[in-house]
């Protein structure tokens, strides 16, 4: 987002101390995918919804953050299809209960973004190893050899700061995992960082991605951003 833009850390808010806005972005959620053990509802519904009520009188629209993989499970999706993924995945019920909610406020607009990465990411992820080897360390992953629709969050901030409806923020095009991981270690130079193993995937999903397709955003739009991001990155720490 925009530096001028005022931002509110997500803990302990004090909406009384919150000025009033044409547009306020809602951007927290409990994100940790990989861990299914966790209390997602808390955060994701319980305290999103309490906060989505106290925000309602500070500003004209709420814009919320939905995710696109509430469609995982289609091969092309739009945002008038049901909702059809791994029910099994707490993070995603989550999601799709606040989601359904909101539905039903008036001054809230929802973005469902697609897959995305940022530096920012902690250890758990498996952007943060590829951010990892591109310092010096050592990594190695399971088999990457599949399909993902991914943006930058440059991306998904733009898309969403030029929108006024709720909409899917994605670019209809695949990119393929292992060779997104060895295009970013090969421009640092540092490919041999990276060790990948084959592990046989039990459930094989769909290759899903937006049915319309963005000609204004390309592969190397993403990788560049990528590079870009990892870059200041690698500065900060090493």
């Amino acid at each position: 987002m925009p530096t001028n833009f005022d931002r509110i850390s997500s803990r302990n808010v004090n909406v009384v101390e919150i000025k009033d806005y044409k547009k306020i972005y809602v951007c927290f959620a409990e994100q940790r995918t990989f861990d299914n053990d966790l209390d997602f509802d808390k955060i994701n519904y319980e305290y999103t919804l309490s906060l989505v009520d106290e925000l309602t009188a500070k500003c004209d629209k709420i814009i919320f953050y939905s995710t696109a993989m509430l469609w995982e499970n289609l091969e092309q999706y739009n945002i008038f299809d049901e909702f059809s993924y791994n029910e099994e995945n707490k993070y995603l019920k989550s999601k799709e209960r606040i989601t359904k909610e909101l539905k039903k406020r008036k001054n809230v607009i929802l973005h469902y973004p697609c897959n995305f990465n940022s530096t920012k990411r902690k250890g758990g992820y498996l952007f943060h190893k590829l951010m990892s080897a591109c310092v010096g360390e050592k990594i190695q992953t399971g088999n990457l050899d599949f399909n993902r629709e991914m943006v930058h969050t440059k991306y998904i901030a733009q898309r969403s700061l030029d929108s006024e409806q709720s909409e899917i923020i994605a670019p209809g095009f695949l990119i393929n995992l292992f060779n997104f991981f060895g295009d970013v270690l090969n421009h640092f130079g540092v490919r041999e960082n990276w060790s990948s193993v084959y592990m046989e995937n039990k459930e094989k999903k769909h290759d899903s991605r937006h049915k319309n397709i963005d000609s204004k955003y390309d592969y190397d739009n993403l990788l560049n951003d990528v590079i870009f991001d990892i870059e200041n990155y690698r500065r900060s720490v090493l």
